[in-house]
């Protein structure tokens, strides 16, 4: 029985070799991600991803952009969606928690700190779905919807996408789905936030709480 045909070095494209990564971390997870794992989904020598890739690393790295514009797509159609803060408030969480159910070792991916594949340390910026976040805080600011000292706005983003990211967190680790407790943490969290935000912090509490943490929000 003649063996598997091995496909030439230059046949190869970025987006064939970006694409059998991808492949393999959506169906086999991050762990089996891999210079030889993607050359034999591709059918090829092991050398010849690096005709277009320094390392694994410059993989993961477009992999992780890749999951970015997917995710800040999705974000920006939430957004759009609505003229209403509250609602894009709301729109966001929800669409943050669908890409994550729809793409759950991407998202590991994309924020995996273990393993040697840290997220800092392969793109080096704020990611472009933060500020997304940081966008429609600072504009529900300027329209009048949300009610806090405006130089706080970036830490409530910050608070709010450190928030939803937990959960994603708490749900692919199972911690969500345990107890007895039929509400919906999304829902609730969605509640929780809108209520702050309506009923905003008092100066005397924001200088309180910027002179106690004024080296986390600078």
């Amino acid at each position: 029985m003649p063996g598997k045909i091995r496909r030439m070095r230059n046949s190869l494209s970025r987006d064939e070799i970006l694409d059998a990564a991808e492949q393999i971390v959506r169906q086999e997870g991050i762990a089996r991600l891999s210079m030889r794992n993607i050359a034999d989904k591709l059918s090829c020598s092991v050398a010849s991803p690096y005709a277009h890739f320094e390392n694994l690393e410059e993989i993961i790295k477009s992999l992780i952009m890749r999951g970015e514009v997917i995710l800040t797509g999705m974000l920006k159609e939430a957004v759009n969606s609505s003229k209403d803060s509250y609602e894009e408030l709301g729109a966001i969480a929800r669409s943050y928690w669908r890409f994550a159910q729809e793409n759950k070792e991407l998202h590991k991916l994309m924020f995996h700190s273990g393993d040697g594949l840290i997220h800092r340390k392969v793109l080096n910026v704020m990611p472009i779905s933060y500020r997304v976040f940081l966008s429609m805080i600072k504009k529900g600011l300027k329209r009048g919807d949300f009610h806090f000292d405006r130089h706080f706005y970036p830490s409530v983003a910050r608070t709010m996408w450190s928030w939803i990211y937990g959960l994603m967190v708490l749900d692919l680790t199972g911690v969500l789905r345990t107890g007895k407790s039929n509400s919906d943490p999304l829902e609730e969290g969605i509640a929780i936030f809108s209520e702050l935000l309506r009923s905003g912090w008092r100066s005397k509490d924001s200088i309180k709480i910027t002179r106690k943490n004024k080296n986390v929000l600078q």
